[in-house]
């Protein structure tokens, strides 16, 4: 029967490159082992040399006895804080390269989501392995035949593309709706301020034919007190 895809999981610290867990495929021979880890150090050296840096990632290709077992590529992905770098060992040269960091993406989401910052932060080297076992067993079995688990990931992916337009789409009817909102809104003072000004024309127009009435009552009133004052010599 072929072997498992995927050879060795492990998890390390950043800081100071301490390998917390590590699970390996019990079909593996010693020397596949030590290729491995050893290309996991390498990748660890990398890793504090570079600063790591969230989503930071990285991979070392080994060997290339495909008879002997010893070919492959490790790779490491830093989660989203850079607190931890998790790592994937994988046997000969055709594991999809996208379908790894799937792998190693959700293997750091489910390593935060079963461990506390303080635990990643203060646990001694290989103290966690317990702790993730479950989880990188479960990884590992899932991964185990790249072609199967690709469809899988393809799936999740359009199912994800596919809730990303719905996402999208409802956004936008919320935004819309928020416009017609505003745009009502806006419509309605508009309306209360031409009632406003309607209400204040009505006002000036009426005040405006005050004046005029007044003014001229007055003009009538000097013109009559000019006429009696012209035509007192004639009474006399």
């Amino acid at each position: 029967a072929a072997r498992p895809a995927v050879a060795l999981l492990a998890v390390a610290r950043a800081s100071d490159e301490e390998v917390l867990a590590q699970l390996a495929d019990k079909g593996g021979s010693r020397d596949e082992l030590r290729g491995f880890e050893a290309a996991l150090k390498q990748l660890l050296q990398r890793s504090t040399k570079l600063s790591t840096y969230p989503g930071w990632k990285d991979s070392v290709r080994i060997g290339d006895d495909l008879e002997g077992g010893a070919a492959g590529c490790v790779y490491a992905l830093a989660d989203s804080q850079a607190l931890c770098v998790v790592f994937v060992a994988v046997r000969g040269q055709t594991f999809p390269e996208r379908l790894a960091y799937g792998l190693l993406q959700e293997f750091a989401e489910k390593v935060r989501a079963s461990q506390t910052e303080e635990q990643l932060s203060e646990a001694k080297a290989g103290k966690l392995t317990g702790p993730l076992k479950g989880i990188m067993k479960e990884l590992m079995k899932s991964y185990s035949d790249p072609a199967a688990a690709d469809k899988v990931t393809e799936v999740h992916e359009k199912v994800d593309k596919v809730k990303g337009l719905m996402q999208d789409n409802v956004k936008k009817i919320l935004e819309t709706h928020v416009s017609i909102e505003t745009l009502q809104a806006k419509s309605a003072d508009m309306t209360a301020s031409a009632d406003q000004f309607l209400k204040q024309s009505v006002c000036l127009k009426q005040q405006v034919q005050s004046r005029n009435l007044r003014v001229k009552a007055a003009f009538a009133a000097v013109t009559s007190a000019v006429g009696l004052y012209l035509l007192m010599p004639f009474f006399n």
